[in-house]
């Protein structure tokens, strides 16, 4: 499939391959429901050294939504044939599962192109004051924030450090920020 070119994309694909990124990704969707893309993109903010909104994030979740009504019943239908669904021949169950895996990523690649579509950050003036750990730091905690499952900053503190250090390797300045907005 061709799809157009998407610096969110291109700078999703490089994060998501540094050594732990992908595991607090998925624990974060696994135990609250968290939209990876939208983590990644609180990410790929920050690195353009931008400070989302309240507004800017339901902006964010807006676009997302559809999109996860796509994605899911795929995520899960691939997880059941993985784990749950015996084949009489394993080839067809292995070739479903992976057509399955290309649809999902496709939807995702979708998904993030909507996402990016939501907000023009080349409009939203980056601010040198602080970090690019700093922004996505705030942003992403702040999407993470209005997750229905999450009661406080606390119950994902770890995972998102470990996101975070992953990607930013800045302890303090990941810890500070996430102390302001807890």
């Amino acid at each position: 499939m061709n799809f157009p070119d998407s610096d969110f994309w291109n700078y999703s694909l490089q994060i998501y391959q540094i050594p732990q990124v992908e595991q607090a990704c998925l624990s974060l969707q696994n135990t609250f429901a968290a939209d990876i893309n939208l983590i990644l993109y609180c990410c790929w903010a920050g690195e353009n050294k931008v400070s989302l909104s309240l507004s800017n994030i339901q902006q964010l979740i807006t676009a997302a939504q559809p999109w996860q009504k796509v994605i899911q019943p795929l995520r899960e239908s691939r997880q059941l044939l993985k784990n749950e669904v015996t084949a009489l021949d394993n080839g067809i169950a292995i070739e479903t599962s992976n057509n399955l895996k290309e649809m999902e990523l496709n939807a995702e690649h979708m998904s993030q192109l909507a996402i990016e579509k939501a907000l023009d950050l080349s409009s939203m003036s980056g601010d040198e004051e602080h970090s690019a750990s700093h922004y996505a730091s705030s942003n992403t905690a702040l999407y993470l924030l209005q997750l229905d499952s999450l009661s406080s900053l606390s119950e994902v503190n770890e995972c998102l450090t470990q996101l975070l250090d992953a990607i930013y390797q800045d302890p303090e300045t990941i810890q500070s920020t996430l102390m302001a907005m807890a």
